[in-house]
């Protein structure tokens, strides 16, 4: 299974949300900030997924 996760960025806030290969909600759109906080947090919500069924988008 590919998880998809698509990262709004913008200058200050960034947004992301992932859905399955399913079309499955996995994670709900959230907002982080862009710094080293912001990114920690990205990271711990993607850190539980295998790291090889993730692809990342940005527009």
């Amino acid at each position: 299974m590919k998880i998809y996760v698509g990262i709004d960025i913008a200058k200050l806030n960034h947004f992301a949300a992932a859905i399955s290969s399913d079309g499955d909600i996995i994670l709900e759109p959230f907002k982080f900030t862009n710094d080293t906080d912001g990114f920690q947090l990205l990271f711990s919500k993607l850190e539980s997924f295998d790291k090889n069924s993730i692809i990342i988008g940005l527009p």
